[in-house]
Parts: structure tokens; sequence; C-alpha cells
């Protein structure tokens, strides 16, 4: 078990590196669409340490390796979480996620259906799932509100996503996304942060969503979702009763 935790150590120290640099190269590709030569170009030559994130994905990885185990789905998580890490800040930044993190996630989880062939289904459909929900709810903005609802961009992440997780988790990551984006977004509202018709980029919510399902199993997530609507729903029982017989 110790060689597993070096080893998240090392991936972690690396991904690092390559994730803060591609937070500092990557938005000029896909905003400006500059040549990839260029990109790697500078991408060599303004290389320089920088071990913000490769504390941050010390921590994860080695709580990964904690909850998970040594064993092959803890390193496909780690380079998740390492890509949704760029996946956070660009589109924190600039309201836009880059395919190249897509396509990577597709990727984890072509490898993870070859170690699961016999449920290859979930899979397919958990992609359908993701996409299919995000794409519907973007076409009903433009329809009902005549503006843009989620970007096409938040579609691929989750039908990417939905290919790696499954049907299961796909939709456990679409129920606490939207949790935390309205807990956040109301939190900003009162504030005063953001106005009503503002846009707010929903990446980061996937992402957070997301890497609370790697430690929490969507069972409890779902159990726990139960017990706060059922309690919710005796208090708002109680007081309209005890208001009803006053």
């Amino acid at each position: 078990m110790i060689i597993g935790y070096i080893a998240m150590a090392v991936i972690a120290i690396i991904l690092g590196q390559i994730v803060s640099h591609l937070n500092l190269k990557m938005p000029p590709v896909v905003s400006e669409e500059i040549t990839y030569k260029v990109f790697f170009k500078n991408f060599k030559n303004d290389f320089k340490f920088d071990f913000k994130y490769s504390i941050i994905l010390l921590i994860l990885f080695e709580a990964i390796m904690y909850f998970v185990g040594n064993v092959y789905v803890s390193y496909i998580y780690a380079i998740l979480v390492a890509t949704l890490m760029v996946v956070f800040s660009i589109d924190y930044r600039f309201q836009l996620i880059p395919d190249e993190t897509h396509a990577v996630i597709i990727l984890l989880g072509i490898v993870n259906l070859f170690m699961n062939l016999s449920l290859w289904y979930s899979y397919v459909i958990g992609m359908a799932i993701g996409a299919g929900i995000f794409y519907g709810l973007s076409m009903l903005a433009v329809i009902i509100l005549k503006k843009e609802g989620m970007g096409f961009g938040d579609v691929k992440l989750m039908g990417a996503l939905g290919f790696l997780f499954g049907m299961k988790s796909i939709l456990v990551i679409t129920l606490v996304s939207f949790f935390i984006g309205a807990i956040i977004g109301g939190l900003l509202l009162l504030l005063k942060r953001k106005q009503v018709d503002s846009y707010m980029p929903f990446g980061p919510f996937i992402v957070i969503a997301t890497i609370i399902i790697i430690f929490i199993n969507p069972n409890d997530i779902i159990q726990l979702y139960i017990s706060l609507c059922t309690g919710l729903s005796t208090v708002v029982t109680d007081l309209v009763f005890n208001l009803t017989n006053k």
C-alpha cells in the first residue's frame, strides 16, 4: 500500500505542473484559436515550477488512495481529477470548457469500459443521460427564456462523465451539481454579487459534484437526499397543519 501512496505523490507533482501550465496556456488556444504548434512552443519556453496545483492534487490523490485503495480505478480517478481542475479553472474564468478535457475523460471511460465490459450498457446509457439532460435543459432555456441555458461544453462534459461513471452515478452527479449550484447561486444573489439574469458557469459545480461521488458512494447520497426530502416534507406538513388548525 505504501507504494501506492508514493506513486500517487509522484503523479500529483507531475500532473500538478501540467495542470498549472495548461491553465495558463490553454485559454488562448480555445478563445483565440492559436495553433497548437505555438501552444507547445510557449509551453516549453515558459515552463517554471508552480506547486500550488501539485499540493492540491497531492491531497486529493492521497485521499483517493486511502478511500478507494491501490486499484486501477484510483489512477483513473487521479487523471480525472487533474483534468477536472483544468475544467474548473478555465470555465470559471472564461465560461468555456476545452474539448481536449472531454477527450481525456472519454479515453478514461474507454479504459474503464474494457475493465468492466459486462456493464457496457450502463456506460452507454450514462453518456446518453448525462448529455441528454443538459442538452434538453439548454433547449428549454432557448425556447422559454430566449437565451442560452447550459453551454454545449457542459453537455459534452456530462456526456463524457456519464460514459465514465455509468447511469446511476451520472444521475447523482446531476442532482448534486444542481444542489450546489442552487446554494452558491442563491448566496451570490443574496450578497448581490450576481444579477438574476446574469450567466454563471456551471462547469465548476459539475466538477465539485464529480469529486464528491469519488469519495461518497452514490447510494449513500441518494439515501441522504431521500432523508432530507422526507424530513422537509414532514416539517412543511406540520407547519400547514398547525396554521390551518389555529
